[in-house]
């Protein structure tokens, strides 16, 4: 819920993913990390913070970066962040690019969470988004950006498919099964395709297809040139051309960001059009070339000075294509040559990717046939099965004795459970009364991570102390010192978002984030904090057990 109102808000999500390595070792590339919104009074030197970036206007850039020093503005007393990353030489203030000013409090997002000064991460993950993002800003610009005809040769096959995908699939069934059951019985079964579900399979594929492929790399550019006439300015002026005559030769850069070799081409559109000359160009992965254009003014032309754009294209898929063919058809039409080209690669690997499952399913078919002529020689699949499943079997029940035989007390524990002589309320007194005392330690500190770490040892030290002498009460203060503990920052973090100035739906949306951010910390941590004090305890009452072995006999004990 966070997530999506976040996007439909424009309100930033409470977790990161790290881009950059300028807060190296503590946070690299791929590390992905989460915040909850912060008041820049509880900010401290040390403390790695959220902002927004005051210097990438229009778009919007979050910074995470480490405070290195603390400034209050001498005219209005007001506080604000030097901020730094760790494998940077100068602060965010200074340096060699365009510095930041210190960061004020309606910049500041938030505090990421810690243990100490070490922000906490989850490593590596976030590549996963990082690949997403550099797929997507390597696409090209959107397929309405190719003009109406290459528009209309997308999106009106999407709709042809979408019509026969329906009618075909859903309403003449032939039996009841799911999409699933249906796509994998006509593709990989015994019976042969009819002509509807390979119709269905044809454009759901084709379609694919066309969409990945109409919307690779797509460039322009303004470009000029006058005909007995002076240039009009642009990115790329031909200058003055003579009737028949042709310009020199003008260089245009084009680099390929992608990770494949891909082939492209370019036209003219608008009033330089008719002179421009088409050219055809390969590329590799990560290369920089130089494209040569000419324009050509043929005799008869009209005197004046014309302006327009230079559009370039590019596809890996266009190699399939000889340059003659792409020539000629960005000769008669560039849009119409693009939207051509796009529909016959498409039409190319629909066709590859159906004979692909078509000999795949021969190949299976053969090895099936293959197997059963061959059974008389070794033993019978079936018996195989069935012994490799009883060793599975067997092995989950040795693993789940084991585990429990060491962690069966766990699942055991029941927290209500009250002793013969005593009501609930009574069982239930010291370990509530062990909890409350670490409430003064939520004022003390303002590490959410430390205070959960020290809160939940403590309370169970306290509880040992006051005669909690068994387990079970000792993991349920620690549960409860926990609860206390997410519920005081969420409370605290509630009215840090409420003294902010936002919009009701901002402070809905951070509100939930910061919600989602502390129940996945006690998702993670509920475990850990609530055995780590029974560990403690456990370890104490068996150094006095050493000392003093009659201790051992003490039957109220059960540690």
């Amino acid at each position: 819920m966070a997530r999506f109102l976040s996007i439909w808000s424009g309100t930033p999500f409470p977790i990161d993913l790290v881009t950059s390595e300028s807060m190296s070792p503590a946070l690299i590339e791929g590390d992905i990390v989460a915040w909850t919104p912060s008041s820049i009074d509880d900010i401290e030197i040390g403390d790695v913070v959220v902002f927004r970036s005051y210097v990438h206007w229009p778009d919007e850039k979050i910074v995470v970066h480490r405070v290195t020093d603390i400034v209050t503005r001498k005219s209005t007393g007001e506080l604000m962040l030097e901020t730094k990353g760790d494998a940077n030489t100068w602060t965010d203030q200074a340096g060699p690019h365009i510095p930041e000013p210190h960061i004020r409090e309606d910049h500041l997002m938030g505090k990421v969470l810690s243990v100490g000064k070490q922000p906490l991460k989850i490593p590596f993950v976030g590549y996963i988004g990082i690949w997403v993002n550099e797929g997507i800003e390597l696409l090209a610009q959107s397929t309405a950006a190719k003009g109406a005809l290459a528009y209309a040769g997308v999106f009106m096959p999407l709709t042809i498919s979408a019509v026969l995908l329906v009618v075909l699939l859903f309403t003449f069934p032939e039996k009841r099964k799911t999409i699933k059951e249906k796509l994998r019985f006509y593709i990989f079964g015994s019976r042969p395709l009819k002509v509807k579900h390979t119709l269905v399979f044809f454009l759901t594929i084709y379609l694919v297809f066309l969409l990945v492929i109409h919307c690779f790399a797509f460039d322009s550019t303004t470009g000029s040139l006058g005909v007995e006439r002076s240039s009009p300015k642009s990115s790329l002026s031909f200058g003055k051309i003579n009737q028949g005559e042709t310009s020199a030769v003008i260089k245009l850069p084009i680099i390929n960001p992608s990770t494949m070799r891909v082939k492209g081409i370019i036209y003219g559109e608008g009033k330089i059009e008719p002179y421009l000359n088409e050219q055809i160009f390969e590329i590799d992965s990560g290369r920089l070339m130089d494209v040569s254009l000419t324009a050509t003014v043929p005799n008869g032309s009209t005197n004046g000075s014309y302006a327009g754009n230079i559009m370039i294209y590019s596809s890996p898929f266009w190699l399939l294509f000889p340059d003659d063919l792409m020539t000629e058809l960005a000769s008669w039409n560039g849009q119409a040559a693009v939207c051509i080209l796009d529909v016959f690669a498409a039409l190319v690997l629909t066709f590859l990717t159906l004979s692909l499952l078509v000999a795949i399913t021969f190949v299976s078919d053969k090895y099936t046939v293959m197997k059963i002529n061959r059974s008389w020689c070794h033993t019978s699949p079936i018996l195989l099965k069935k012994q490799t499943r009883n060793r599975l079997y067997r092995a989950k029940k040795s693993i789940r004795a084991t585990l429990h035989e060491r962690m069966g007390w766990v699942t055991k524990v029941d927290l209500a459970t009250t002793d013969r002589n005593s009501t609930l309320l009574n069982t239930m007194k010291k370990p509530i009364a062990a909890s409350l005392l670490t409430i003064p330690l939520l004022l003390l500190l303002s590490d959410h991570i430390l205070v959960m770490i020290s809160a939940a040892l403590i309370a169970g030290l306290c509880a040992y102390i006051i005669s909690c002498k068994v387990r079970r009460k000792i993991v349920l203060v620690s549960l409860l010192t926990t609860a206390i503990t997410i519920s005081y920052m969420a409370l605290n973090t509630q009215a840090i978002i409420l003294a902010k100035d936002h919009t009701v739906l901002e402070i809905i949306t951070l509100s939930l984030g910061a919600v989602g951010v502390y129940f996945l910390v006690l998702a993670i941590a509920l475990i850990p904090l609530a055995l780590l004090p029974w560990w403690l305890v456990h370890l104490i009452r068996n150094v006095k057990e050493d000392k003093d072995p009659l201790l051992i006999l003490e039957g109220s004990c059960d540690l």
